[in-house]
């Protein structure tokens, strides 16, 4: 949309900008510099000190409830990935709290990293930032309410939220100032192309365990010794059911009501936002005769007459509307474009001409219309409808939100009553049943470190408390614990199942089958290398190869991975080459017949495979300035930090 400037300075963007409320603008940017200035510097993360402390980089320490929190999101994370699917013993597994661990202990590098740069981020530059992040903003702005409630959530006051974001702020600058220096040579780039492309032409033979099962003998006593060795294999984890109380947001708004008053205001005040839809809107042209307020009287009138004689003029002669706009008009931004000043909804230009246009039909010449700049001239060119949601159709949408802000009010105080109600009387969950009007709930089987049939029932921690000696023995109430975001939920166990070891006669075909396998992937493995061997030396090895396969790394024609690794690897100055590697088929020969180079590396793959080579050298350059402050500062981490006990991330063992 274009706007004209007006020869006294002003411009039409300035009508648009005095019909707005001045004072709201003010009072913004004052906010967006009071909090992230004026409050002072609050340390947001708590320093854990003594057994509280799971691993140290230099002289900072990482604690058990910051590796608690991190794990948390990191469940959340996999949870929305994997939706329905996910399973709470993931993160019992220490190779994914390692992850975390490693990735705090990195953050914790690049702070001392951005320390040691002398990297700042000063108050104001803080606060722009914020404002422009979208999930700090409503309806496209920075919204106070939420970057509080957004700080709640994250167990922070907002200035304790301020230096968290200061500190990832700075730590990504410096991130930057590594990784935006990756440079790759063009000659190590075309190389890197021509290996990525290359193509080999393989032939590949499988020597399966099954063909050398008929040579395998298991003796009963080797059966008896696997069981005896390998009990925890054998054996039928420790079983519950339960009974449970859950406390949901969700089930809160079901029950809240949204009255047809607050459904109506609310439509009205969306509306105002256009977030129904797309208001009216209209296109003009106009032609301005100047004038200041203050002006006399006289001047004020002749500016009057000639935008009437102007009006009349093109009121007769409506095709003349721009020709006279470029001639007459006192407005140059506009006047060079025949008069016009685009499409607009209600309420963008200053009252008297926004009244005047959408009161007009189409085609209709308006003025004089007086308003601060003087008298306009002023032709409706279209007019573009409203296409917004009717009240009917926005209601369910509006009764969803009322529904969920009342709830949101009830939840906090509803959650605090569960929690003492489970805790106070341990004994039976009617009494939080019959306070909340919440049902109590059964559940099937559940297996001691495996997922829960009921989503509800899947958070690890719950499954700590109920497989724990006060739920089982003691039988009493779990805490009302957050098994997701704004979801309690108390549980008392009805049934136990100690673990169990099968008995032997019921598992000894299947342990005798899994030691057949073994020994028979030994003698197909013993075979392959010695048949390697001889085709090594270059003699033939009674091999008959398939038919050969055309495979680069990213067409692999269905071979393993470490099938094809290992073809890439053969010397392509010894064709054919021969290569053996075991791969879930048992043992596979590989004879590598021809090498094809790509003839040509065009413009267009030097530009993709080059955003990923540098991203990959990018990597390295930071991981070895990680590794170097590593070295520098110092990183120690408590024995068995990773274990379940520890962190919180899974049942207490």
């Amino acid at each position: 949309m274009r706007f004209a400037l007006f020869t006294s300075g002003t411009s039409m963007e300035k009508i648009r900008q005095i019909s707005q409320n001045k004072a709201f603008k003010i009072l913004f940017a004052l906010f967006l510099i009071v909090p992230f200035g004026l409050f002072g510097v609050e340390q947001y993360l708590q320093r854990p000190a003594g057994g509280d402390t799971v691993a140290t980089v230099g002289s900072q320490r990482i604690g058990a409830g910051e590796l608690d929190q991190a794990m948390r999101r990191q469940a959340d994370i996999y949870r929305e990935q994997f939706r329905g699917n996910f399973d709470p013993a993931l993160m019992d597994n220490p190779e994914i709290k390692r992850s975390v661990l490693d990735r705090l202990v990195a953050e914790r590098l690049l702070a001392v990293g951005s320390d040691r740069a002398g990297v700042k981020v000063p108050d104001r530059q803080l606060a722009e930032r914020i404002a422009t992040e979208p999930a700090f903003q409503v309806d496209g702005k920075f919204n106070k309410e939420r970057y509080e409630q957004l700080a709640k959530a994250n167990g922070l006051t907002p200035v304790g939220l301020d230096e968290r974001l200061r500190a990832d702020f700075r730590q990504s600058q410096f991130r930057n100032a590594i990784v935006e220096t990756a440079f790759v040579p063009k000659a190590t780039l075309d190389s890197f192309i021509r290996l990525s492309e290359q193509t080999r032409e393989v032939s590949v033979l499988n020597l399966a365990p099954e063909e050398f099962l008929a040579k395998v003998k298991i003796a009963p006593e080797q059966v008896k010794a696997y069981y005896d060795a390998n009990a925890k294999e054998f054996t039928t984890p420790e079983q519950v059911r339960v009974e449970y109380v859950e406390l949901s947001l969700d089930a809160l708004a079901a029950k809240a009501e949204a009255p047809a008053e607050e459904v109506s205001n609310a439509y009205e005040e969306g509306m105002k936002r256009n977030q129904w839809g797309q208001a009216e809107q209209r296109e003009a042209s106009h032609i301005l005769i100047a004038v200041k307020p203050d002006a006399p009287e006289a001047d004020k009138k002749a500016a009057e007459t000639r935008a009437q004689a102007i009006a009349d003029q093109v009121r007769k002669k409506p095709t003349a509307f721009a020709e006279l706009a470029r001639t007459e008009s006192q407005d140059p931004g506009s006047a060079t474009q025949g008069g016009k000043l685009g499409m607009f909804p209600r309420g963008q230009m200053v009252k008297p001409f926004d009244d005047a246009m959408f009161a007009a039909k189409k085609g209709e010449i308006l003025g004089p219309v007086a308003t601060d700049f003087g008298f306009h001239v002023i032709r409706v060119d279209d007019i573009r409808p409203a296409k917004v949601k009717s009240l009917v159709d926005a209601t369910p949408e509006i009764e969803a939100v009322i529904k969920k802000t009342a709830a949101q009010r009830k939840y906090a105080e509803a959650a605090e009553a569960f929690a003492n109600l489970a805790y106070e009387q341990s004994a039976s969950l009617k009494p939080a049943s019959d306070a909340l009007k919440v049902p109590v709930q059964q559940s099937p089987w559940i297996s001691k470190g495996a997922p829960a049939p009921v989503p509800a029932l899947n958070n690890p921690k719950l499954q700590a408390e109920i497989f724990s000696d006060d739920a089982i023995k003691g039988k009493r109430n779990t805490s009302a614990i957050e098994v997701m975001p704004n979801t309690l939920v108390s549980a008392r166990v009805v049934e136990h199942k100690p673990a169990q070891l099968k008995p032997f006669e019921s598992v000894r075909a299947e342990i005798e089958r899994k030691l057949a396998r073994v020994e028979a992937a030994k003698l197909a493995k013993a075979e392959g290398e010695a048949k390697l061997k001889v085709l090594q030396a270059g003699n033939e090895a009674d091999v008959k190869w398939p038919a050969p396969l055309a495979v680069n790394r990213q067409k692999t024609g269905g071979l393993f991975p470490q099938v094809v690794d290992r073809a890439f690897r053969a010397d392509r100055k010894k064709l054919p080459a021969f290569v053996g590697v075991e791969s879930p088929m048992g043992y596979s020969l590989v004879r590598v017949t021809k090498v094809i180079e790509p003839e040509k590396i065009e413009d267009a793959q030097r530009q993709a495979l080059g955003a990923q080579l540098r991203q990959a050298v990018a990597a390295q350059e930071l991981e070895a300035t990680l590794t170097s402050l590593r070295n520098r500062v110092g990183v120690t981490v408590k024995k068995g930090a990773l274990d379940a006990k520890d962190t919180g991330g899974g049942p207490a063992k």
